[in-house]
């Protein structure tokens, strides 16, 4: 009797269990889903990062420090929004495995979603569910976001101060040229003059390595090529139909698509990745050295509490994450490695330090999106030193050379000689892919375990 009545409170359990257990499968909980924002300035390799970062989570076959630590998990990627241009993945995979070739950077915002699916924490529920939406946005762009708390006299004065302290010759023919406008100024023709002029400065300052240049669309337009409402400059405040045309059309500009378009895209990232080309900062000299630091501190500021306007201070609370990646680390030797990180330490040592102090946490890394080198040991000048092999960008041919030694930290200006710092570029390697085989990379798994292994 005691038995039977045992049984049926078991019974009961198990009916009740399996009840709990239907409900939460049942349960239409939504998905949660991070966003991570991946930015870099131009040539920083942003194209081929994400691409591998996609290849690799797909395949897992080459990131053994995520996989070690976390249960399985399998990943797809979902389709695309309608209203968001969608990053090519497919194509640009294929042109590096395939075709062996660099694809073209990307010159608007993209993205793409990949879902994670892997066993649940949770006794009660088979399975968990979530997404990771990877936004590609051009670094010029989020330069574009803090003229946000600048007037159009501001933005002016900001720039054409700049100008007046870089040793540029087109900087000196631009401030002659604006002085010569008087306070009749006017007309569409001079109007495209003045533009024209700044625009193709701050183009030629981009292929010099300068980064803090604004606005981000005279260099990368998208859809807005051509388009009138970019026909305008920095100009000294008067009263001229020039000034009040400008600043009518600086104003248009950031209501229209700095606010619209390109901080509706940048709001609500939970993580950042921010690519940087330590090497090109080393073979250009202080300079450049210099202003890169600046625009990388330019677009983090945005997270800075400090004379913010209400767009910015509504902004900043979501991002929790920063890491930045030092990307093109196989153009140098292993051995290099730990120095090549230093660099980046230092590079970014202040920055970490005010975004900590706004609570966001930050990593750093090196990598090698797609592995293009082997470290190997030859002959060099009589000495067996670490050298690499791979296909010479230019030559387009297999080379073994010496690059060098890296520094562990960047040289006072008045010692520091480009031409030491000659790393030469080189091509996707030659090599079949299986049908499921990741890129070689260096340190991608770490950077996934940074940026998502709280997630997994």
């Amino acid at each position: 009797m005691f038995k039977s009545g045992f049984n049926r409170i078991n019974e009961q359990i198990e009916t009740i269990v399996k009840s709990a257990k239907e409900s939460i499968d049942d349960l239409s909980i939504p998905v949660r889903t991070k966003r991570v924002a991946i930015t870099g300035l131009s040539r920083s390799g942003k194209t081929v990062f994400i691409t591998s970062l996609i290849d690799q989570l797909l395949h897992q076959k080459k990131i053994p420090f995520v996989t070690s630590n976390h249960h399985p998990f399998k990943v797809s990627l979902l389709p695309p929004k309608p209203s968001v241009k969608r990053f090519d993945y497919y194509t640009f995979s294929k042109m590096v495995k395939n075709h062996h070739l660099w694809p073209e950077g990307t010159d608007s915002i993209s993205s793409i979603t990949l879902e994670f699916e892997s066993k649940s924490k949770f006794p009660l529920q088979k399975s968990t569910t979530f997404r990771v939406e990877l936004i590609d946005y051009p670094g010029e762009w989020i330069l574009d976001l803090t003229m946000l708390s600048l007037s159009y006299d501001q933005w002016c004065e900001k720039v054409l101060g700049w100008l007046e302290t870089i040793d540029e010759p087109l900087a000196q023919s631009y401030l002659q040229e604006i002085a010569k406008l008087t306070p009749k100024s006017s007309g569409r023709a001079l109007e495209e003059v003045i533009h024209t002029k700044y625009a193709n400065m701050i183009r030629h300052f981009k292929q010099k390595h300068y980064s803090s240049l604004t606005p981000g669309r005279f260099l990368m337009p998208a859809d807005l090529a051509d388009d009138p409402l970019l026909i305008f400059a920095p100009i000294h405040p008067s009263d001229s139909p020039l000034y009040h045309t400008f600043k009518a059309r600086y104003e248009t500009y950031l209501n229209d698509i700095v606010k619209e378009i390109q901080l509706e895209h940048f709001k609500g990232f939970d993580r950042q990745i921010v690519l940087i080309d330590v090497v090109k900062a080393l073979q250009n000299g202080p300079t450049c050295y210099t202003d890169m630091k600046n625009g990388i501190r330019t677009m983090l500021s945005l997270y800075d509490h400090q004379d913010k306007n209400f767009l910015l201070q509504w902004l900043s609370p979501s991002i929790k994450k920063v890491l930045f990646v030092a990307t093109k680390a196989d153009l140098v030797a292993s051995s290099q490695h730990n120095n090549y990180l230093y660099l980046l330490n230092e590079m970014v040592e202040d920055i970490r330090k005010e975004l900590d102090i706004n609570h966001i946490k930050t990593d750093t890394q090196v990598v090698a999106s797609v592995k293009c080198t082997q470290t190997v040991m030859s002959k060099y000048h009589g000495k067996t030193l670490s050298c690499i092999r791979g296909i010479d960008a230019k030559e387009e041919r297999l080379v073994e050379i010496y690059p060098g030694e890296m520094p562990s930290s960047f040289p006072p200006p008045d010692e520091w000689d480009p031409n030491d710092y000659a790393y030469e570029a080189f091509l996707p390697p030659r090599k079949s892919y299986k049908e499921d085989e990741p890129f070689d990379h260096i340190n991608m798994d770490r950077v996934i375990e940074s940026i998502i292994g709280d997630l997994l």
